[in-house]
């Protein structure tokens, strides 16, 4: 494929079935190089859905190991974290490290942001899960994703909690 040109809408990394948005793909592609509108964030935490989060913890007896391994095993087979039992997926907060020449993306890069679309349609590789916290449905992760131009995302504050900035972006969003 071409990365030179645009993919505002992330059409270009589905990979299976064609001819769908991301959102309802089974599968996309989260290879580098970037398209040149895409921004490439550094994840550090996703924050699951409130669905999705409280399913993993009844299949799995609480057991956050087995949830850790369960969002690997989704997210290396799907390009994205959609649990295929809830249909439903979460958001994710990091930090910007590269962006596409035509990223319409006002961001820094190092800039904190939190996206306020679904994982669900976001490009997503997991490289490890550091930590799950069963009480909040936050993953610590090592990984990265892939924010399509037309993707919302917003400056973390840096006056607020995470962990509520998280809540408030994940209902607003």
């Amino acid at each position: 494929m071409d990365k030179n040109r645009p993919n505002p809408l992330g059409v270009l990394r589905v990979l299976s079935p064609p001819g769908v948005f991301p959102q309802g793909a089974q599968k996309l592609d989260t290879d580098l190089p970037l398209y040149i509108d895409e921004t490439l964030i550094e994840v550090r935490k996703l924050h699951l859905d409130s669905a999705s989060f409280h399913q993993l913890k009844e299949e799995f007896s609480n057991d956050p190991k087995k949830i850790a391994q369960r969002i690997l095993e989704i997210t290396h087979d799907r390009g994205k974290m959609e649990n295929p039992v809830t249909g439903s997926g979460g958001m994710l907060i990091g930090k910007i490290v590269q962006k596409g020449g035509k990223s319409p993306h006002p961001f820094k890069i190092g800039e904190e942001v939190a996206t306020l679309v679904s994982l669900t349609l976001t490009p997503l590789y997991i490289e490890e899960v550091r930590s799950v916290d069963m009480s909040r449905g936050e993953i610590d992760i090592k990984g990265y994703a892939i924010l399509f131009a037309s993707g919302c995302v917003a400056p973390l504050p840096e006056d607020i909690p995470e962990s509520v900035a998280l809540a408030i972006f994940d209902v607003c969003g």
